[in-house]
């Protein structure tokens, strides 16, 4: 049985339905047709019992009434469809209701030693090779004998009308079987149409080719759920592969400009170095230099690695805002920053991830103007605000949902401050990625050539 199913596993989905729903159909009219038989088979045999035990009640009555054996004696009503006989103790005929039915010790010879279950065993059954009879032998005390009142039923006729019925049953069960089994196959075709376009789909999909769709009609039944699903995790994975295809690029972009620097002065090196020791000085500055951003590259990329994996931890403790952005704002040592402090705010968060994401915005605002920058924080109660705001180059409208995607950057020739002209374009999915895990809400002003507004709004936990 297991090996069966098995087997039917391994099949296509349509042929397993088929199968199945084949199955089920044989054994539900296999079980309704033995129950239906068994009910015809017990109400004809009951019908013959009951009839035989109406004649019998009546006889016992008639008896109990008279006590001499004439003519006017078997003037009661015997039920039409039994044969009624009267035989004394030496086996004279006294009354035949029937005197051409087959002789009662012929057919004794009949008797059927096994009934079947819904036969009563207050009877006795005679099957002859052409017909089927209830026999039933009441003897009575009557007028200082003992008579014998023979009472017999046949159900020939209902016996031989089941058997017609039971072909007809059964002709019908394999034609209702076989309109199943071809409507399975057709409605099997119909809905698992779009599985097969699916498939279909799937297999054209390539590479170079990712912009093939399923056509969802205008319906709610599961196969079409299953289509818009299907497509949405494709545009997903289009979605994924570009943005794959522009990091590989972008990263390669990026560390291909300080690996030239490093191979550039150290080929003038090899060159001109002994000869020339202020070259030394300025090549070794300059290999220091794109050394240090390659390692910047370097390790955001494997912070954003963790963190797509999600197994960049956080350490999480106490933090006052106010404290990590006045520690941030002194890193930068840089006088075009001013910082604007508020009570303080205490909320529940990695105070080193923290720092890095306000590092993050206040670098990216300090790249993109040349002059002031603003940080302020503003208590709330339970919730506090971290503006960061420059009057640099802006961002268009178009731009703004683009910048905190990875390598992002806008045009650095347009940078306003020469100072850390370097920027990956890292910055900032990290501060997004950091931001996302303490719940920070970020939100953007800008217009471009007025500068641009970073809006942090925190909740205390």
């Amino acid at each position: 049985m297991s090996f069966g199913i098995k087997n039917l596993r391994r099949k296509k989905i349509s042929t397993q339905i088929n199968l199945t729903y084949g199955l089920i159909l044989f054994l539900t009219l296999l079980l309704v047709n033995i129950g239906t038989t068994a009910g015809i088979y017990y109400l004809f045999h009951h019908q013959a019992e009951r009839a035989i035990d109406i004649s019998v009640e009546r006889t016992i009555k008639r008896v109990a009434e008279t006590q001499t054996i004439d003519e006017k004696f078997f003037e009661f009503d015997i039920m039409p469809s039994v044969v009624f006989r009267v035989v004394d103790e030496r086996g004279k005929k006294l009354f035949d209701s029937n005197p051409y039915f087959a002789a009662t010790d012929k057919m004794l010879k009949f008797i059927r030693n096994n009934p079947p279950f819904w036969a009563s065993n207050d009877y006795i059954l005679i099957e002859t090779p052409n017909s089927f009879f209830y026999y039933k032998d009441l003897p009575l005390k009557f007028g200082g004998q003992t008579l014998h009142f023979h009472f017999l039923r046949t159900i020939t006729f209902e016996k031989k009308n089941i058997r017609y019925l039971l072909w007809a049953i059964f002709i019908a069960d394999l034609i209702g079987l076989e309109l199943a089994i071809m409507a399975g196959q057709f409605l099997g075709k119909k809905v698992l149409k779009p599985l097969r376009e699916v498939t279909k789909t799937a297999r054209e999909i390539s590479i170079g080719n990712m912009n093939k769709r399923l056509t969802v009609e205008n319906s709610e039944d599961e196969v079409n759920e299953l289509s818009a699903t299907f497509n949405t995790m494709l545009e997903r994975l289009e979605k994924s592969f570009t943005q794959q295809q522009r990091f590989i690029a972008d990263v390669s972009h990026e560390l291909r400009t300080p690996i030239t620097i490093i191979r550039g002065y150290a080929d003038m090196l090899e060159k001109y170095g002994a000869e020339d020791p202020e070259l030394v000085g300025e090549a070794t500055a300059e290999i220091k230099k794109s050394a240090q951003d390659m390692q910047y590259i370097v390790e955001n990329l494997l912070f954003l690695a963790r963190a797509d994996a999600g197994t960049q931890p956080l350490n999480n403790s106490p933090v006052e805002i106010n404290e990590v952005l006045k520690s941030v704002v002194e890193s930068f040592n840089n006088p075009r920053i001013e910082f604007i402090d508020d009570k303080k705010f205490e909320m529940v968060g990695d105070s080193e991830f923290l720092k890095k994401m306000f590092a993050a915005f206040i670098d990216n605002a300090l790249i993109y103007s040349e002059d002031e920058v603003f940080v302020t924080f503003e208590n709330f109660g339970n919730t506090a605000k971290v503006k960061i705001s420059d009057s640099g180059i802006g961002i268009s409208e178009e731009n703004i949902d683009k910048i905190f995607d990875r390598f992002f950057k806008v045009d650095m020739a347009r940078a306003k401050s020469e100072e850390n002209k370097i920027s990956a374009g890292l910055g900032l999915s990290i501060a997004k990625f950091i931001a996302d895990k303490h719940e920070i809400k970020i939100s953007v002003e800008s217009e471009l050539g007025k500068g641009t507004t970073f809006i942090l709004e925190i909740f205390a936990k």
